[in-house]
């Protein structure tokens, strides 16, 4: 489900005002862009985390939505295995 965060916008605030916070307030996380506004991006550091982090998708928007795509690229996925899981047995020639 989409909500409206494009995932264009949300990099390209992280890539040019992400110092200034406005990737995390665009996400919907006001805290973590006020502290970034505050400590001017964590001195550089954390804009770099968090631009890394927003175009690897692993950062999205707070309410747990999906960004809104307009191509097909590279995501990472969280693969687990549980005891629901099912495994196909091996076949040995």
């Amino acid at each position: 489900m989409a909500n409206g965060y494009s995932y264009k916008v949300a990099v390209a605030l992280s890539l040019f005002l992400g110092w200034l916070g406005a990737d995390r307030f665009y996400l919907g996380y006001p805290a973590l862009g006020l502290l970034k506004f505050c400590t001017v991006g964590f001195c550089g550091i954390g804009s770099l985390i968090d631009f890394i982090l927003i175009s690897m998708q692993i950062v999205g928007p707070s309410d747990g939505s999906s960004y809104i795509i307009d191509y097909y690229g590279t995501r990472l996925t969280r693969l687990s295995i549980t005891n629901e899981t099912f495994r196909k047995t091996q076949l040995y020639p």
